[in-house]
């Protein structure tokens, strides 16, 4: 029988508990708050699933101590065991500079982007990209922390902001209008923490490509099992997020899309990863990618379109599961470990 070790989060830890309860698998539940996760012994672990939360807002910089440190630290300990999400690309998660560094290195198709350096460099992505332009938190999930930029003003006031110079008028700005906002004040006084108010280094810029929407996919095991556009609400609207008002549309995904999916998936030999691709005058970009993700079940939202020409090989009523498919692809690969541990046995009794 497959030992489990299931730890607490905000997000999807029931649907997690019960899935493994209908897989037999017997599931320990453990707790980042707590002190025991400390002290237990993982030794005849088989999986560890996290689905992590912010219990800050996202673009805190100590938001996801408890995937950077905690997992990282069980993984160091004990490497047989099976996780989600991928340890090999946790240091990629929710962190756009890492993401950029690699991408950038690896000659990936990216929209034009520079980090912000230094004074310099603010000079220089204003003649290289050009307003509007996009900046970019470092850390940030769901489209938070992502700016539009229309002169060279605004751009630095976002660069001081993120090296905590607060003695100039454009960051004093960005403090009022955050002050103005309702939500501000919605988590400052209902849910009693307010959203990280500065930036942090170092901050990217990049080019504005104006489009009307964007491609998400998954990859598991090297292929692409789920793949949808997010399809802008209004002309306005120029992020693409589901949650900000975006529209979901399962339909054609191009080859090239999925190409450039499988590529990166391979290069990181990643278990499972999740990208954001956007298509502009027929080339496709990769704007960012994780080891988590999050999508609305199979005919969750009345308003999500469902097309015919949809191509990819994994129905949606298996693929939209999401736990069903991240607990049946650490299972296999916990069973195919157990083989080769018990084929190497056997050889060496043989021998």
């Amino acid at each position: 029988m497959l030992r489990a070790v299931l730890f607490k989060s905000k997000e999807r830890f029931p649907a997690f508990e019960q899935k493994l309860m209908e897989y037999g698998i017997a599931c320990t539940v453990l707790d980042f708050s707590a002190q025991e996760w400390i002290g237990f012994d993982y030794s005849k672990t088989d999986l560890i699933i996290y689905y992590p939360s912010f219990e800050y807002s996202s673009n805190h910089p100590l938001a996801l101590h408890k995937v950077f440190d905690n997992l990282m630290f069980i993984h160091s300990e004990y490497p047989h065991i099976q996780f989600y999400p991928d340890p090999k690309i946790i240091k990629f998660y929710n962190d756009k500079y890492k993401q950029y560094l690699f991408l950038k290195t690896h000659d990936y198709p990216i929209p034009e982007t520079l980090p912000l350096l230094s004074e310099e460099s603010i000079e220089i992505a204003g003649r290289a990209l050009g307003y509007p332009m996009v900046v970019k938190n470092r850390f940030g999930a769901g489209g938070g922390s992502v700016f539009m930029a229309h002169n060279k003003e605004q751009l630095r006031g976002y660069f001081n902001l993120a090296q905590l110079d607060l003695f100039n008028l454009s960051s004093l700005k960005h403090f009022v209008r955050m002050l103005s906002e309702r939500i501000f004040f919605y988590h400052l006084i209902k849910a009693k923490r307010m959203s990280y108010p500065f930036l942090s280094p170092p901050l990217l810029a990049q080019k504005f490509l104006k489009i009307d929407r964007d491609l998400k996919t998954v990859v598991g095991n090297h292929k692409v099992v789920e793949a949808h556009w997010r399809i802008q609400a209004d002309k306005n609207m120029w992020k693409m997020n589901i949650d900000g008002g975006g529209t979901g549309m399962w339909g054609k995904v191009p080859q090239e899309a999925i190409d450039l999916s499988v590529r990166l998936s391979k290069e990181l030999d990643a278990s499972w990863i999740n990208l954001d691709i956007i298509a502009c005058q027929g080339s496709y970009y990769i704007t960012e990618f994780s080891p988590v993700w999050h999508h609305y079940r199979y005919k969750e939202k009345p308003s999500f379109v469902y097309k015919d020409d949809y191509n990819i090989d994994v129905p949606l009523e298996i693929a939209l599961d999401l736990e069903r498919i991240i607990i049946e692809s650490l299972m296999k690969a916990a069973q195919e470990q157990q083989e080769r541990i018990q084929l190497g046995s056997l050889k060496e009794w043989q021998q």
